[in-house]
């Protein structure tokens, strides 16, 4: 179920195991349990709370067990399902749980409901326990009973459309029901669809109350929403002091951007004095629950020597961390400070490489300076030329002429792509268009795609070149043969334009140049 069993699991399902369906399918039995004399007392209900009070899980299953069994109550059945959930007292058995909650759930247990809802709401895809539909029907049974947890899930449900119709309205008024009732996630989830007219009108001041409800109640979320309403004056009044407050309540909670949030404030000084401990503490503290932006602030910050004393080491630590975890800009910190030779010796082939990988990994802004080391040279046994050509053409694009040369320089050397992107260049300059259809069609012989389009709609527009269907459908007809989409609509048009006869020779032309590819030995095809 992916982001929404994140969304709905409470803290007492989080010890679910992964796969519900490989519990023993065992329904009533309790093999750890030991065995009990038959002439033993039962013990009441009374001393099973007690029991449960000190901890004492064992004689709490045991009893539990005896109750379900012998009494068969709705509210021992929950009781012993719940702790068969659990694990308490004995191995967490999930399929005889759910027995002995349907069961009771037969007996209208309105609690029982909510916690089966619960584990049907946990299974992976396509096991006995995923059952979307069978939760969301369970759930609205207890909703309407008045049960504040039911009346939450079900909102979500309704919100996310999961097992049941999507119903924005509907789930507004359940997290409604839910909120009144005391349930502190549902009056959270009620803030937010106040804030956003999801399901109702757009009503900030209510939103605020419920954001407030809930953050008093101690829902970290909330207080980190508090925060940042009281510190912009977004939805609220500003109030900076109180702010802080709040995000500092939500740090202490344990919200991990609330952490972060607070040591980014005492290491700029932002409402607080800069304070190099507080902001390595709790910095730290996101770090090591693998919050990648934490770990980026503490490398600038050791980088910068601003607040925390200088340490390229840290620094340099705290980067592949974040890197590692594939945080593109991390790796771009990286690889500046390989290029420039912070806190060891510069070393640019280990630079480029790590350019490379913030690439790969999203970060788009490193392209233009790879291909500013590549019109100056730098990168001459570094990285492939045809891997350059895109680099330096972003270059180009910000005015770097060394760059632009040199990828002339590359199709004057009969690199395909640096023909292809050069010609597109003059093309979108829109001069030099004789050289750019020149260079299409070298770039188009070779077997590039791109060119072989491109040449086509040149050829079609009369662009550079005398207009020419034949020709035009022909590099049309070859760039669709490999998948371009767009050279495959051109086409279509163009070929209304075309007599029949011109079609065909078109397509004759065509085969001719895929015999004569098939027929060229692979040393000879164009790099």
């Amino acid at each position: 179920m992916g982001q929404f069993t994140r969304i709905v699991l409470l803290p007492a399902l989080l010890a679910l195991p992964a796969a519900l369906a490989a519990q023993q399918q065992q329904p009533v039995a309790d093999g750890a349990v030991a065995a009990e004399s038959a002439t033993a007392p039962m013990p009441d209900m009374a001393a099973i709370e007690q029991a449960w009070k000190r901890a004492d899980y064992v004689f709490v299953r045991q009893g539990l067990k005896r109750h379900a069994e012998q009494t068969g109550t709705a509210l021992a059945q929950y009781r012993y399902g719940r702790v068969l959930l659990e694990g308490k007292g004995g191995p967490r058995d999930v399929e005889a749980a759910r027995v002995w909650l349907e069961r009771a759930v037969e007996q209208n247990s309105a609690d029982a409901a909510v916690l089966l809802g619960r584990i049907y709401l946990s299974g992976e895809k396509g096991s006995p326990y995923d059952r979307p539909e069978r939760a969301a029907e369970l759930f609205a049974n207890a909703a309407a009973r008045g049960m504040p947890e039911a009346q939450y899930y079900l909102a979500l449900l309704k919100r996310e459309g999961h097992g049941t119709e999507k119903d924005l309205k509907g789930a507004f008024n359940w997290f409604l029901a839910a909120a009144e009732g005391g349930h502190v996630p549902a009056q959270y989830e009620l803030s937010k669809a106040l804030s956003r007219g999801e399901g109702t009108k757009l009503n900030t001041e209510q939103a605020a109350h419920w954001l407030r409800t809930a953050a008093e109640a101690g829902h970290t979320e909330a207080q980190f929403f508090m925060a940042v309403a009281l510190d912009t004056g977004n939805g609220m009044e500003r109030n900076r002091d109180e702010a802080l407050d709040w995000l500092r309540r939500s740090a202490e909670g344990g919200l991990v951007m609330a952490q972060r949030s607070l040591g980014r404030k005492y290491l700029i000084g932002d409402s607080v004095q800069s304070d190099a401990d507080e902001a390595l503490r709790w910095l730290t503290e996101a770090a090591k629950r693998n919050d990648t932006l934490a770990m980026v602030d503490l490398g600038r910050a050791y980088l910068s020597g601003t607040t925390f004393v200088s340490d390229p080491a840290r620094a340099w630590a705290w980067f592949q961390r974040a890197s590692d975890d594939g945080y593109a800009p991390a790796t771009t910190a990286l690889a500046r400070m390989a290029e420039d030779g912070t806190g060891d010796a510069p070393d640019l082939a280990k630079a480029v490489r790590l350019y490379r990988k913030a690439l790969a990994q999203g970060d788009q802004s490193v392209a233009p300076h790879l291909g500013q080391l590549a019109g100056a040279g730098k990168l001459d046994g570094l990285a492939p030329p045809h891997y350059a050509v895109p680099w330096a053409m972003a270059a180009a694009q910000q005015g770097d002429k060394a760059a632009l040369s040199w990828v002339e320089a590359q199709a004057q050397d009969g690199l395909r792509p640096a023909q292809t992107a050069l010609a597109q260049w003059y093309l979108d300059a829109g001069d030099r268009l004789e050289e750019a259809a020149q260079l299409f069609e070298t770039a188009a012989v070779a077997g590039d795609v791109a060119a072989q389009y491109q040449l086509g709609v040149m050829l079609t527009k009369g662009q550079g070149v005398a207009q020419d269907y034949v020709q035009a459908h022909k590099w049309l007809n070859i760039a669709a043969a490999s998948g371009h989409a767009e050279a495959a609509k051109f086409r279509g048009v163009i070929s209304d334009l075309m007599t029949a006869e011109q079609i065909t020779q078109a397509q004759r032309a065509a085969r001719a140049y895929f015999d004569e590819i098939r027929a060229m030995p692979a040393a000879e095809v164009v790099k």
